[in-house]
């Protein structure tokens, strides 16, 4: 039986719903990241793969599956940490390629994620998907993470690896290989390069993640350009905290200066530029999790015009008061913006922050259907222009999901 508050939950969704007919339509958008894509099986047989990740024909399928959420703009990921997905002559990488000897492989090993090898397919998929989206009236785009490896050592990029004179440092002088310092001019003139890449290729907004950190942080910030500009401004040695929001705040000036420096080179075609962030608590808190993990004061880059759009991927919502609390953080958060950019809240299916539509559901009782209404219909009653998917594989949002979804996008007449 449901519970009270689940009763009130779907009163006050069948009110929202009606009233929310009337209302303009809100922008989805839909983060694909296509590898994950690699070891769907066929239902029927599954000894066969549903999409061959590297071929038009397969990526082609991807984006069908993909534009069932109703989709607004699609942003195609680019990259694998800094191993770019397409045929870049910045990012050559393997410079010396070792031939994979079949007999070596594990017998009955299922993945087959080892013979991928999207930056030497014989299609450019960026150039591919970004003319497809485009074909299917959809806004071509990237979803370009902020981080410069995935974790994993084979995403580390082959320029960062030819530059060590540009690695992270830590406070102990620990350097690091996983990520280059925006603080050389080198570095940043090299991320420019990648994005000139993508805009080659056709993409026409450009969305950069910053809630994948790739394990960067601050903490690696400690390099001679940024030692000597804290030397020059306060006269001390930097502190030792890493986590220090004076330090992170310092940091964050660097990146800052590359966002503006992006900013200016889209303005011209405007070209948007929109930022994810996962927000944990009040969005005035100067230990924003944004600053002090990523380096990234997003508030300042709002408050000075650099944003297009923020998007935020996961906020801290109250179990014991769901969509009370999520509706307080979305008026706070587009109070916040100020009307100075646009705003994106979360229609999240999986738990990477352990608040996905299951975990409402969860606390709710209601159904994830009736859950992803409910969220759709607080975006709108907040102010925000639109939702993010984060991010669209197989099923992952399920057909009844994909419907509500639907409800609200131009897009209401795909079939699923």
């Amino acid at each position: 039986m449901r519970t009270l508050m689940t009763s009130l939950a779907l009163a006050i969704l069948a009110g929202g719903v009606a009233s929310g007919q009337q209302q303009k339509d809100l922008e989805i958008l839909a983060l694909v990241d296509h590898y994950d894509f690699y070891n769907v099986r066929e239902p029927k047989d599954r000894s066969k793969f549903m999409f061959d990740t590297e071929t038009a024909k397969g990526c082609e399928d991807i984006l069908k599956h993909v534009l069932l959420t109703g989709a607004t703009s699609v942003l195609w990921r680019p990259c694998s940490g800094s191993v770019m997905r397409y045929h870049s002559d910045e990012e050559r990488f393997p410079l010396v390629v070792t031939p994979t000897d079949k007999r070596r492989v594990h017998q009955n090993e299922s993945a087959v994620n080892g013979f991928i090898s999207y930056n030497t397919a014989k299609i450019d998929i960026i150039r591919e998907m970004m003319a497809s989206i485009a074909a299917s009236g959809r806004v071509p785009g990237v979803h370009w993470p902020f981080e410069e490896t995935h974790h994993m050592g084979w995403t580390f990029g082959a320029w960062n690896l030819e530059h060590p004179e540009y690695w992270g440092v830590t406070k102990t002088g620990q350097v690091w290989s996983g990520r280059t310092s925006l603080a050389y001019p080198a570095v940043s003139d090299h991320k420019m390069r990648i994005l000139e890449e993508l805009l080659e290729r056709g993409a026409r907004h450009i969305f950069i993640d910053a809630w994948r950190s790739g394990s960067w942080s601050p903490r690696f910030e400690y390099v001679k350009p940024e030692l000597e500009r804290w030397k020059a401004r306060y006269g001390t040695e930097p502190p030792s905290d890493s986590r220090d929001p004076v330090w992170c705040k310092f940091v964050s000036e660097t990146q800052h200066a590359w966002f503006k420096r992006v900013k200016k080179r889209l303005e011209s075609e405007k070209i948007p530029l929109t930022l994810g962030v996962q927000l944990v608590g009040d969005p005035d808190d100067p230990r924003d999790q944004t600053l002090i993990s990523r380096g990234i004061d997003w508030r300042v880059l709002v408050d000075e015009g650099v944003l297009d759009g923020l998007v935020v991927m996961g906020i801290a919502w109250d179990v014991k008061d769901p969509f009370g609390s999520t509706e307080k953080i979305y008026r706070d958060i587009v109070a916040r913006c100020k009307g100075k950019c646009k705003v994106y809240f979360p229609i999240q299916a999986y738990d990477f922050t352990r608040k996905s539509f299951h975990s409402y559901a969860k606390a709710t009782e209601l159904t994830i259907a009736e859950v992803t209404a409910k969220l759709l219909e607080l975006t709108r009653d907040s102010g925000a222009d639109g939702v993010v998917l984060e991010v669209v594989d197989y099923n992952n949002y399920p057909r009844a999901v994909r419907r509500e979804l639907r409800k609200v996008s131009p897009y209401k007449s795909i079939e699923d």
